[in-house]
């Protein structure tokens, strides 16, 4: 097969090169598609072939304001207008169906592409896709034909054709012969390759803005220290783990457009019902966010950093969007509420908010459904071993590559 992957962030090219090169002993044809200023250079150290789709001297009119694409890149960036956004987009759409309308491409792997002009390319041009993302599991990768998260062939299936779905596969072999390779880069020469890099330096201050961010988050949640809950003292709670403000899953895939109007909705219905509620902000929000207005410290109470499986075990319920935390708690035989389109949705301890006639509705379900251990057990167990894929795009080894090279051949 001829097979082109995708330009994405450089703290996976330790994972795309070895993959490429996996790929290319097994027979196949590789080429990488669209790779920015920086990544060309680490690319041609390994004697990586890439092709890039170059400028649209015409633009096909494909993106508009209502487009999930659009939609994504002005809530990720905060970006106060679209016409410059609209306008490039659909720049990059006419070059890359230009170039790839008679690239005689069997294949496109794209990690969680539903963000990539490549993906609508692709679509339009009904050359084969694979979509890559990070398992809701430790140490696990998404890999499906259609589409990660709530985008997945297996999204809508009952729980019962659930349990029958499996991707086919072949023999497993990883070659014992094939070396992994070492892909070293330094991030600051990187970030100075996107100011001279047009497809970055557009949005440059927004971009920089949000890695300041998002380093501060990470640095903040590091030195926090880890609060101790009285469990005793709040009595029975349902608990409710927020998701970033600019998650992809919250944008796309969720009638909010961020975690506050998703505390607005629920949290006075689950109020009225007569709970108690612990709000969890997210360890890598990267926007600055103030839930004081919702918290009293009698009902609501708001955590920043505890253990996160105490607080899963020990609630009623857990309220969730559609995060991993979800489907965690669902393996901890935990029933949950679910405010948005998730793909682990159809298991007998999710409830989908949207499913019922109003929010009291829904408790009243999940307070008279007993929980089915024996039921989730399979379900839990059916996503550890025919769905996701053991492995980590960090940890690379040649266990992983096989199991790729593997779903890829398989399904071709």
């Amino acid at each position: 097969m001829k097979i082109a992957i995708v330009n994405n962030a450089a703290n996976y090219l330790e994972f795309n090169v070895n993959l490429i090169k996996y790929l290319q002993k097994s027979g196949h044809e590789l080429i990488y598609l669209n790779p920015d200023y920086f990544i060309r250079k680490q690319l041609s150290k390994h004697h990586i072939p890439y092709v890039n789709c170059g400028k649209a001297n015409a633009e096909e009119h494909y993106y508009s304001e209502r487009h999930k694409l659009i939609q994504y890149y002005v809530r990720n960036y905060r970006l106060k207008s679209t016409e410059k956004l609209i306008r490039e987009k659909n720049r990059e759409y006419t070059a890359c169906k230009s170039a790839l309308k008679d690239a005689g491409l069997d294949m496109v792997l794209i990690l969680n592409g539903l963000f990539n002009v490549e993906t609508d390319v692709c679509r339009e041009l009904k050359i084969k896709t694979f979509f890559f993302e990070h398992g809701y599991f430790p140490n696990s990768i998404q890999m499906d034909p259609e589409g990660v998260n709530a985008d997945a062939s297996f999204a809508e299936l009952n729980y019962t054709d659930f349990l029958e779905f499996t991707y086919p596969h072949t023999s497993f072999m990883p070659d014992p012969e094939f070396n992994l390779e070492k892909v070293r880069h330094n991030e600051g020469v990187r970030a100075l390759y996107r100011l001279v890099d047009p497809r970055y330096n557009r949005f440059l201050i927004n971009f920089i803005s949000k890695k300041r961010n998002q380093d501060k988050a990470k640095k903040r949640f590091q030195k926090a220290k880890v609060e101790e809950i009285n469990y005793d003292g709040i009595g029975k709670y349902v608990f409710f783990p927020l998701q970033v403000n600019s998650d992809t899953q919250v944008i796309l895939n969720s009638p909010y457009n961020s975690m506050y109007a998703a505390v607005e909705y629920i949290l006075p219905e689950l109020l009225k019902a007569g709970y108690k509620v612990i709000i969890k902000e997210h360890p890598m929000e990267v926007e600055p966010v103030d839930y004081s207005r919702f918290i009293d410290n009698d009902r609501v109470l708001l955590t920043q950093k505890s253990d996160l499986d105490e607080l899963i075990k020990k609630s009623e319920f857990v309220v969730n969007i559609n995060s991993s935390v979800g489907l965690q708690s669902v393996a901890q035989y935990k029933k949950v509420l679910l405010l948005g389109k998730a793909f682990y949705k159809n298991n007998p301890s999710c409830f989908a908010v949207d499913d019922f006639a109003d929010p009291g509705e829904a408790f009243r379900a999940i307070d008279g459904t007993p929980v089915d251990k024996k039921a989730i057990d399979a379900y839990v167990k059916h996503f550890k071993t025919e769905i996701f894929i053991p492995g980590h795009f960090y940890k690379t080894d040649k266990d992983f590559l096989e199991r790729i090279r593997n779903r890829l051949e398989a399904i071709k």
